[in-house]
């Protein structure tokens, strides 16, 4: 394998959805962890601060609501308690130095008494504060200490003053605790999270490059691969798609090869036929002027053959990939029917029986519409193996239209009935197909692709030794003047 075949394998190896599974489980993983570490490890002092901040706020709350009821005294010494501050309440009657405080109670344990880090100016700085509430820094020798200081009542009239106490724990020795915690803990899930991606992302593809490797199958022509069943319900619809795709993709080989052998057949044999009698109007009838004419005739019936076989499939060609445009107008059905039915007059062994409504409309393509009509009368005409063929157009409700064409023939079994829409459909599936002399077997696979372009509804009915009768119905429209003809 050349370097470049490696690096290829490689990319291809990252495009995976594998791989990507796997990348995306393990990066999540690796988010989460990051973000956990800056929370609790990188953060942990400014989060440590702000709740201590909360609660000297809460706790001066608290005293405020307190004030004037027997309960201060309680609520003091449970804050001071509970929440390990220093809390200081005094009146504002006299300067801080020598002013003997209301109450104090310190339970942070600290060597300098709460009443002796208050200030005149923080009483000046605090009267002068919008807020009403002021931290002051406090630096001690081995403590990292904060005051807060407010008053109940107004800036001017002050009833009393409150000032809290609370000193931060070292969170440093907490903090690298943590953090090897954390490092040891975060290795574990990294590994973990790694098999379990990588257990989840195969668990994933499997079964997609399983489906991969029986689509690659279908490339070389195995379309009767099974693909097994899988859990995923997206897997399982994949595998039921697939085995469709493939179900349909067998058909149509079949019908390829099938319609290749037929074309070739149709192909042959008129110029076999035709290279025959040019052959013999050169070696043998060319002085002959009456075999001459007669052979002349036969390889112009044949060349009419081949033109008609050739129309048809182009016909069928466009029609079902889509590439005629119908030219949809209101055109009257009534008068198009006559004219199509005029053109079998000359047919002495049949005789075409017309049944028709006066001045039905309905919106359609005339000419592609004129082509499926031909078709289905001419079938009738050459399988059916009876000498009348009825053609009815009448009106089936108050806005719908019904078009029959029906013959009391020899019909077709149930069994086969399902088929007859197909190109090269087969009266007996143990026997060559049975057509007339100029027939191609494409016939009534135009004219269903003519009604489904319409949106007609079209069937068939038909049962053996009682005839078949072709329908379809649309809905009937509304001329657009007077003198609206096809």
């Amino acid at each position: 394998m050349t370097k470049s075949e490696d690096i290829s394998n490689v990319d291809l190896f990252r495009r995976s959805i594998r791989f990507r599974i796997w990348r995306s489980f393990f990066l999540f993983t690796v988010a989460i962890l990051v973000f956990l570490f800056i929370s609790q490890v990188v953060l942990m002092p400014a989060i440590y601060r702000f709740i201590k901040t909360q609660e000297c706020i809460s706790t001066a709350l608290d005293i405020k609501d307190a004030w004037n009821t027997e309960e201060l005294n309680t609520v003091i010494d449970d804050n001071a308690r509970n929440k390990q501050l220093g809390i200081l309440i005094h009146l504002p009657t006299s300067s801080i130095g020598g002013l003997p405080f209301t109450y104090s109670r310190d339970t942070t344990g600290s060597a300098v008494s709460i009443d002796r880090r208050v200030s005149d100016e923080m009483v000046e700085e605090l009267r002068g504060s919008k807020t009403g509430m002021v931290f002051f820094p406090v630096k001690d020798d081995t403590k990292d200490s904060f005051l807060l200081a407010t008053y109940v009542g107004t800036a001017q009239d002050p009833v009393g003053y409150i000032f809290i106490y609370a000193f931060l724990e070292p969170t440093g020795t907490t903090t690298q605790i943590l953090a090897n915690i954390f490092l040891m803990s975060s290795l574990v899930i990294i590994l973990v999270s790694l098999i379990v991606s990588a257990w989840i992302s195969t668990s994933i593809s499997k079964p997609i490059r399983g489906i991969s490797g029986s689509a690659d199958k279908l490339i070389t022509g195995e379309f009767d691969v099974p693909v097994s069943r899988h859990d995923y319900s997206e897997i399982i619809v994949l595998k039921d798609n697939l085995n469709k795709a493939s179900a349909e993709i067998s058909k149509t080989e079949k019908l390829r090869k099938d319609l290749l052998a037929n074309i070739s057949h149709d192909l042959r044999t008129p110029l076999t036929m035709i290279k025959a009698y040019a052959e013999m109007i050169r070696d043998l009838s060319g002085d002959n002027p009456e075999k001459r004419a007669k052979h002349l005739g036969v390889i112009i019936d044949e060349s009419d053959r081949l033109n008609l076989l050739v129309n048809d499939i182009l016909n069928l060609s466009k029609l079902q990939s889509g590439a005629v445009e119908m030219d949809k107008r209101i055109i009257n059905f009534s008068a198009l029917l006559r004219d199509i039915v005029s053109r079998f007059a000359m047919l002495d062994e049949t005789k075409i029986i017309l049944e028709c409504d006066e001045d039905i409309h309905i919106s359609a393509d005339s000419k592609q519409l004129g082509q499926a009509v031909y078709n289905l009368i001419i079938n009738a005409i050459n399988y059916s193996g009876v000498d009348t063929v009825t053609v009815r157009l009448s009106a089936a409700g108050t806005d719908t239209v019904r078009f029959e064409v029906a013959d009391k023939g020899v019909g077709i079994s149930a069994e086969q009935l399902p088929y007859i829409w197909e190109r090269y459909y087969k009266v007996n599936r143990s026997e060559n197909y049975k057509r007339a002399v100029k027939g191609t077997g494409l016939g009534l696979s135009i004219v269903k692709s003519v009604f489904e372009a319409h949106g007609f509804r079209y069937g068939v009915e038909s049962e053996e030794g009682n005839g078949t009768t072709f329908w379809f119905e649309c809905k009937r429209e509304q001329p657009e003047n007077e003198n609206d003809t096809v």
